[in-house]
């Protein structure tokens, strides 16, 4: 334990660093509109369109064209390594999706701020989601250099750590479905990592406590799997809220209620989200047709991320565009008939429209 301590010094330290780094303050332009989307225009800023005398945005609407009821992709890792296939990535190609998505605007949010709708990002970057599926070892592995414990630089942990470094305003998030009893495979190291993740801003969900095939098991053995991994949990992080859940296997229950919540030998759980295995971007928080329950996935290997990162660039009018004011939810008027009937919170709403509108 002594040979541990100097790491978790050097880790909070790192953490603090990561938190208080200077965070870009310039408006990110998106991708440039098709004849496909939207017309460009070109009003005068001094007079945005759609917008009442005395209420002006403090951002050109023409030119970010905010749509915080556009879609989002929750992007589904698994191994990360040396190997590349449907459900591996390479390292290598792992680096390159961090430097894509920031290239192209796209801010990493943790679910559960997703989950409350509280999207707090830069005027014209829009969300993506990182989860990473089965704790395998190079989602986050220590290593021993010079004497001493430290982040292996080519996990996934490690890769998002160096690549917070380089670009301050690409944050630390995302979701580890882990399960157990070695998630990570360094049995020694099982409680220092869980705590390092929740320390660093990252989330643990339920992948069930064995990686049990839900649709295969007894509604009994079910509600046992998803309220032991919840137990098994807080014994490494006592009073962690485990409150989403992905699928082993992306399978369901035909009746399944029991997944949503329950409660086993004084255990309990609720799960705000179920994430599905594929096959396509979710909807907006504030759409009416989000389902948390039914919360689709993009898979992040070269075929499919490629994919839908290619259908935004074609289609940037379907994408979800921050307005850069979380207490705002900003919608063109053409697609308000998608809003949810009552925002959450404290929200309040704003609708513009453009003259080709």
């Amino acid at each position: 334990m002594r040979r541990l301590l100097p790491l978790l010094l050097c880790m909070l330290i790192l953490i603090a660093g990561c938190r208080s780094g200077t965070v870009a303050t310039d408006i990110y332009k998106p991708p440039p509109v098709t004849e496909t989307s939207i017309t460009t225009v070109d009003p005068s800023p001094a007079d945005p369109v759609g917008v009442p005398p005395g209420t002006e945005p403090e951002i050109d609407l023409s030119l970010v064209r905010p749509n915080e009821l556009g879609k989002v992709m929750v992007l589904m890792y698994h191994e990360i390594g040396a190997k590349e296939d449907v459900w591996a990535r390479h390292r290598d190609n792992f680096r390159r999706d961090l430097l894509t998505l920031y290239e192209e605007g796209y801010r990493p949010i943790n679910l559960n701020d997703f989950l409350r709708g509280r999207i707090d990002l830069p005027a014209g970057t829009t969300p993506v989601i990182l989860t990473f599926d089965d704790g395998t070892a190079g989602q986050f592995r220590l290593i021993e250099n010079d004497g001493r414990l430290e982040v292996d630089p080519d996990s996934a942990v490690g890769i998002m750590l160096d690549f917070r470094e380089q670009y301050p305003d690409f944050g630390l998030a995302g979701t580890f479905y882990i399960f157990y009893p070695v998630p990570f495979r360094q049995k020694e190291l099982v409680a220092m990592k869980l705590e390092m993740l929740v320390e660093m801003g990252f989330e643990i969900g339920n992948h069930t406590h064995g990686h049990e095939n839900l649709a295969r098991v007894s509604r009994e053995e079910a509600v046992r799997a998803l309220a032991r991994h919840v137990a098994a949990t807080r014994q490494y992080l006592p009073g962690y809220n485990v409150n989403t859940l992905a699928l082993p296997y992306g399978a369901r229950p035909k009746d399944d209620s029991y997944i949503i919540a329950g409660e086993w030998q004084g255990t309990s759980y609720r799960n705000d989200a179920i994430l599905l295995v594929g096959a396509n971007p979710a909807f907006s928080p504030y759409d009416r047709r989000f389902n948390p329950h039914r919360l689709p996935r993009v898979r992040a290997d070269e075929a499919e991320l490629g994919r839908w990162l290619e259908y935004f660039r074609k289609n940037p009018h379907e994408r979800y565009i921050s307005d850069g004011d979380p207490l705002t939810v900003t919608v063109p008027e053409k697609v308000a008939g998608n809003l949810v009937p009552v925002l959450p919170g404290d929200l309040s709403l704003r609708f513009y429209s453009l003259p080709a509108d």
